[in-house]
């Protein structure tokens, strides 16, 4: 890889001559697609990434460039940064919008002054019940295709501590709000957001996820797929 491309918005190198490439996820895709893609436009044999983003969800993925990918658990230091919007009254088995089936409902107009109350409260909670849609596995099996087989397991909480949590939108009538939520490694968003709906006693469902931060690194200084192309279409 030539040293040029260190000049290059969204490509970060490193000393070990590997470099860190930040990606703005489009949705429908998975992570995997990412690093397939970023493979075949950089040429470059060893790729992964820090953290993965769901199909529906958007926003910074890490992607680690050669020596890079030997320091993947370091792009995840600092923890996570995150837009989700949820809706109240919807039920999923995944939690969110990538589900085989969805049920919505009709629940109570509640006020914003609960929801706040509600979040305040979750924000000083320490543990998390993981969602069956994880990697966590059982028996040495993922919990996310026990789940597409039609096992339902009891899950042990783990760490869940929220640096903050924000409302930054609601819909009452709707039923809908978004929040700016940032917490460490191994979070989920989609727990939250159900957590939300729990204690208010109804179902919420994640119907739309935008990553900002992956510890020091920040989504406005990530790149498109398409930028990226052309990035390394003027480094040939």
């Amino acid at each position: 890889m030539h040293q040029s491309a260190a000049q290059h918005r969204g490509l970060i190198p490193l000393e070990n001559g590997g470099h860190w490439l930040l990606i703005d996820k489009p949705a429908g895709i998975t992570s995997h697609d990412v690093v397939d893609r970023v493979r075949r436009l950089t040429g470059e044999k060893k790729v992964g990434h820090a953290g993965t983003l769901d199909p529906m969800a958007t926003g910074l993925l890490v992607v680690a460039l050669g020596k890079a990918t030997k320091q993947l658990a370091e792009g995840l230091e600092g923890g996570k940064r995150y837009i989700a919007t949820g809706k109240l009254g919807v039920l999923t088995p995944t939690g969110d919008e990538d589900a085989p089936w969805r049920i919505e409902g009709r629940v109570p107009v509640f006020e914003q002054e609960r929801l706040v109350e509600v979040l305040g409260v979750i924000r000083t909670q320490p543990f998390q019940i993981p969602p069956m849609v994880s990697a966590i596995k059982r028996f040495g099996i993922p919990l996310y295709k026990m789940i597409r087989r039609g096992w339902w397991l009891d899950r042990d909480p783990r760490d869940g501590t929220i640096e903050s949590l924000e409302l930054v939108g609601f819909e009452a009538e709707e039923g809908q709000f978004v929040v700016d939520v940032a917490a460490g490694g191994g979070f989920y968003v989609r727990a939250l957001v159900r957590d939300i709906g729990a204690a208010l006693g109804v179902p919420a469902g994640l119907t739309a996820l935008r990553r900002l931060a992956v510890g020091p690194f920040r989504v406005e200084d990530a790149v498109t797929l398409e930028q990226a192309e052309t990035m390394w279409a003027e480094k040939a």
